[in-house]
């Protein structure tokens, strides 16, 4: 693995082309696992007491399935508070109910509500003396990704830790069902610059999935896939393209150059290629050494890409995104979510590129496609995609991580808060500081670079509009005795996103 020297070029690398669209089906498929890991149907309950709880667990139910989680979570309490009062009914059944309760706090947004169901669920099941129940492993499963989907990476991390510890216990060293939380685990530790455990967790994943499926399934190329997209974030662009390079090969193998697994590991080689150009340290670092090799005729000179130029990484790039297009539009039923994320992701290329017309038919394609998909979550397609600017390409401020390795109680993570106008074009106006973190100097910088950044427009009604009030967040590591007597801002989503 070509490791980043340090975390700078981790986020810097995962802030490169944030709209990239994941398309693993891999990842589709460790979504549900995890969601399935997270929930269990309640007991069934004798029958002369059953009657009120089962309507009211059936309204939970319609709720949550129709993606209503914030009125699922008022029907949740309710099933919680009904269960207690059946006091005959045992422990389980509560355990259960805070567990969906806990579930449905979670997709509705209310992580601290998550929290507290989650933990007071483990408690329960602990006190039964059930430590190696699957039930427990489920609870401290939905307990962590709480913690991961509130961005809280430092409760996060830990929690998976022991998640994954438990899955084993109760279901085996190798079962398919840590998956998720190997993958998410990855992405916390990355998070916090612990790249080498990130690795760690990845290349067990792999490892469970070989021996489970072998080295000649497309199992096993999804989850180098999956690989493939974690060394390009942490800005690992060699190791990246030889992974995915592997996987394109071995879904072709398998199925032919026809088939539809291939959109995943196309689209991950045009992301990969993607950050590896907007990444200016990259891109410094190959035009030094081919200038050296230039002037010393030196072979061994190797870019970040081996051999390969920033004009045939991005023709590749290109390359792989047509192919994936093509693809996803070739069969006899075209799925409308697939074909609306690579179109989106094609018009995100020319975007970030600044080449508006080339950029502006993908995109319609990509609306007219979700426009036919089916609402996930309870929102339609195109609101997902299009219902806010995504910012595609930022350069972070220089230094903001200076002190970023320093120990928990020497420095502080704080934010400083934009607020702007993206307009049609994707273009960045009138910004204002919100809050300097204490720093007037670093935020006059960070609206420097937001300026110079490039987003992808909302769109109403199939066309690109301007969106005022769009929020941007720089961190800056800050040291205890320089924060001193300072008011700190509220935790807020991961560094760099932008939202309507």
């Amino acid at each position: 693995m070509t490791r980043p020297a340090s975390i700078h070029r981790a986020l810097q690398a995962g802030w490169s082309v944030l709209a990239a669209v994941a398309l693993s089906t891999a990842s589709i498929a460790t979504a549900a696992a995890q969601s399935a890991a997270q929930s269990d149907s309640p007991p069934t309950l004798p029958p002369a007491q059953a009657e009120s709880s089962v309507d009211v667990y059936a309204e939970f139910k319609r709720l949550f399935d129709s993606g209503e989680h914030a009125a699922a979570v008022e029907a949740g309490r309710k099933v919680v508070a009904l269960t207690e009062q059946q006091q005959s009914q045992g422990t389980e059944t509560l355990q259960v109910a805070l567990m969906n309760l806990g579930l449905a706090q979670q997709l509705a947004g209310d992580y601290l509500g998550a929290e507290q169901s989650y933990l007071r669920a483990i408690a329960l099941i602990e006190a039964a003396g059930r430590i190696t129940s699957p039930r427990l492993a489920r609870a401290q499963a939905g307990l962590a990704t709480a913690y991961y989907s509130a961005r809280r990476y430092d409760l996060a991390a830990p929690a998976l830790d022991r998640a994954v510890a438990l899955s084993r216990r109760s279901e085996g060293l190798f079962n398919e069902d840590q998956l998720p939380l190997l993958a998410k685990q990855a992405d916390s530790l990355t998070q916090l610059g612990q790249l080498e455990q990130a690795l760690q967790a990845r290349r067990y994943a792999v490892r469970l999935v070989e021996r489970k499926h072998g080295q000649r399934s497309l199992r096993f190329a999804q989850e180098l896939e999956s690989l493939g997209r974690w060394y390009s974030v942490v800005a690992a662009y060699d190791a990246s393209r030889t992974t995915l390079l592997k996987s394109l090969r071995t879904v072709e193998e398998l199925e032919g150059p026809g088939s539809i697994d291939l959109v995943g590991p196309l689209t991950a080689l045009a992301d990969n290629a993607q950050r590896w150009l907007f990444d200016p340290v990259a891109r410094a670092q190959a035009a030094g050494e081919e200038e050296r090799r230039t002037m010393f005729h030196d072979s061994s000179a190797m870019p970040g890409l081996p051999g390969l130029s920033p004009s045939t990484i991005a023709a590749e790039g290109l390359r792989w995104l047509e192919r994936a297009a093509e693809l996803a539009s070739a069969s006899e039923e075209p799925s409308p979510p697939l074909v609306a994320a690579v179109r989106t992701q094609l018009g995100d290329w020319f975007q970030a590129r600044l080449e508006l017309d080339r950029a502006r038919p993908h995109y319609l394609q990509a609306w007219h496609a979700a426009t036919q998909a089916a609402p996930a979550d309870g929102r339609p397609l195109q609101e997902r995609i299009f219902g806010a600017p995504v910012l595609l390409q930022y350069r972070p401020v220089e230094g903001w991580d200076r002190y970023a390795q320093r120990p928990a109680g020497e420095a502080e993570r704080r934010h400083v808060e934009l607020e702007l106008t993206v307009d049609a074009q994707g273009r960045v106006q009138d910004v204002k500081v919100v809050s300097d973190a204490g720093d007037a100097r670093f935020a006059a910088r960070t609206v420097q670079s937001i300026e110079a950044a490039r987003y992808r427009p909302r769109f109403s009604d199939g066309e690109p509009v301007a969106t005022s009030g769009v929020r941007f967040l720089q961190p800056v590591f800050v040291l205890l005795d320089e924060a001193a007597d300072q008011t700190l801002p509220p935790p807020e989503p991961a560094a760099g996103q932008g939202t309507g």
